[in-house]
Formats: C-alpha cells, sequence, structure tokens
C-alpha cells in the first residue's frame, strides 16, 4: 500500500496546549509528508497563540477548548470529530516523526490490526519520570500485561471503531495513553509495538511529578475495571496460603492450635476471594456494553429487478 493511501485512511489528533511554538513545526511537517490525511488541532484553552498559528495553515481542523480540560479530554474530542478508517495520536511538541506515523500507517492497514503503539527507545532525561514509569510498568507485569518497555508513549493508531467504543473510559488527564494501552490488551484486540526515535522537544513538559502517581493509580482502577480477579484472586490466595502456613507452623511447634492471627489471614483469604468474584460480576456488566462486536455484512445475491 502507498504511503499516500495509508494517509488518506488516517486522522491525525494533535492535543495542544500552550504549543504555539512546537505546532508550528508539527504542522510544517505533517502538511508536507502527510497531506491525504485529515489533521485535527484540538487546543486546549491554550493562552498563547496556539490556535492562531495552528488556523494558518490550510487543510487543519481546528477545534478550541474554551478552558484547559486536559490532555485526554483533547484526544477524546479530536476522536469524535475524526471521520477517517484509522485514528492517530500525535504530539504538538515536534518530538514525534512523521517518517514514524507513515510506517506505523502501513502496518495497521497491512497486518489488519487494532492499533499500532509507538514504543520510545529511550525513557528521557528525568530520573523522576524514569523511575515513575519503572513501578507503572511493575505495575502492568505483575498482572500479566504484556505491554514491553514503554506503556505510555503518545504516538499511536487506532482503528476509529475501536477506539471510540471506549473513548468514555478514557480520563481527560495524562493517562490517556496508559489507559488506552491496557483497555485494548485486556480485551483481546491485536495490536503491535513499534519502536520509534523521538525529534527534539520544542517548550517545556507540561506533565508533573503528580501526573506519575495519579498515572499509577489509574492503572489499578481500570485493572479494577477489566480484571478485578486478578487483584483480589492473588491477594486471596497469598492471605489464605500464609493464614494456612502460619497456623500449621504454630500448631505444630507449640502444640497449642492454630493460633488467633492464623485464623484471621484464612479468612481475609475467603474474604477477599469473594470480593473478587462480585467485583468481577459488577465489571462484567459495566463493560457489556462497550464490548459490541465489530462486523460487516456482505451479500453476493442479485440485486431487485429494476436496480443496478
Amino acid at each position: 500500500m502507498s504511503l499516500n493511501t495509508a494517509f488518506s485512511q488516517l486522522s491525525i489528533v494533535i492535543p495542544a496546549f500552550n504549543e504555539q511554538h512546537g505546532i508550528a513545526s508539527t504542522l510544517k511537517a505533517l502538511t508536507s509528508m502527510a497531506s491525504e490525511a485529515e489533521i485535527i488541532v484540538v487546543d486546549d484553552g491554550s493562552s498563547d497563540r496556539t490556535a492562531e498559528v495552528a488556523l494558518r495553515h490550510d487543510k487543519v481542523i481546528v477545534a478550541q477548548h474554551p478552558f484547559n480540560r486536559g490532555y485526554g479530554a483533547a484526544l477524546k474530542t479530536g476522536i469524535n470529530i475524526a471521520t477517517r478508517e484509522h485514528v492517530a495520536w500525535f504530539d504538538a511538541d515536534n518530538e514525534h516523526r512523521v517518517s514514524d506515523l507513515a510506517a506505523m500507517a502501513s502496518l495497521i492497514t497491512s497486518r489488519r490490526l487494532a492499533a499500532v503503539i509507538a514504543q520510545r527507545r529511550f525513557s528521557g532525561p528525568s530520573p523522576v519520570r524514569t523511575l515513575g514509569k519503572f513501578f507503572i510498568r511493575l505495575a502492568a507485569r505483575s498482572l500479566n500485561l504484556s505491554a514491553g518497555k514503554d506503556i505510555n508513549c503518545g504516538l499511536r493508531i487506532f482503528r476509529r471503531e475501536v477506539i471510540s467504543r471506549y473513548v468514555d473510559l478514557l480520563p481527560n488527564g495524562f493517562s490517556a495513553s496508559i489507559t488506552s494501552t491496557v483497555i485494548l490488551l485486556e480485551r483481546g484486540y491485536p495490536i503491535e509495538f513499534f519502536p520509534v526515535e523521538l525529534n527534539p522537544r520544542v517548550g517545556e513538559s507540561k506533565v508533573k511529578i503528580g501526573d506519575g502517581f495519579h498515572a499509577f493509580m489509574l492503572v489499578m482502577r481500570i485493572f479494577m475495571l477489566f480484571a478485578p480477579m486478578r487483584v483480589f484472586l492473588r491477594a486471596g490466595v497469598i492471605l489464605f496460603l500464609a493464614g494456612l502456613a502460619y497456623g500449621l507452623a504454630s500448631a505444630i511447634s507449640t502444640g497449642r492450635g492454630i493460633p488467633a492471627g492464623a485464623v484471621l489471614l484464612t479468612l481475609g483469604g475467603v474474604v477477599s476471594g469473594f470480593f473478587g468474584l462480585v467485583a468481577d460480576q459488577i465489571s462484567q456488566m459495566r463493560l457489556s456494553r462497550y464490548d459490541r462486536p465489530i462486523y460487516r455484512i456482505s451479500s453476493s445475491s442479485p440485486p431487485p429487478d429494476g436496480e443496478t
């Protein structure tokens, strides 16, 4: 498939908050190399000239929030506006390369994937952000989420009919990238990770230290929605086995029977398992509205008389 064809099927959503310098370079690259794509800039209540700079570029759709809602909120607005078969998320700070976007656009079509998610080769210069990403990856892996080394890169492409059905689950903040990754993996959609390099960033990062803690809590919240049994059942098994081992060891060594602490641990494990069952039933009821099958109907029947 040619790049023009791949880009013609693509809506590129660019969330932007006070990115008047970065958005100029970003749109210059996109309009020159991906002119066939639908380019949507969502100005998230910027106080600078972001929207004005974006409007200087022909064929660029600019949506403006009246006040700042957040990175995820801007993405959701862009997804609702998009009209093409595939939707890409592309940051406004000039870090992402159009050549990587082109390769990802070809990949999602040729391999019939639900999404292609970029993975950066390095985490960045900030040790605090690097540590935060490490703990987020650790939490994800402990719950059997195979999301590679970079779970929250902002460059990614989705089939619009897939991401649109889960748009209400995306948070308004910076954790939209993590959330979308977890959703796709947990619901079993075919996705691939694509290694990318970054351009030098234009402007300053809007991510704060507190966003890392919020992202970690959001990962846990998403798992409680999609896979509560993994959380409660594992905790229950650990508590039950710990109580059983402690009780048997204490009874054998002291000859005084099973201590109250062992009984409490064992009962705690049983209760945790029951909580998991209840939470899983609630989770399935909530998710049933999002998991309608995706299908197309084809027919080889001849048209009715008089029709061509």
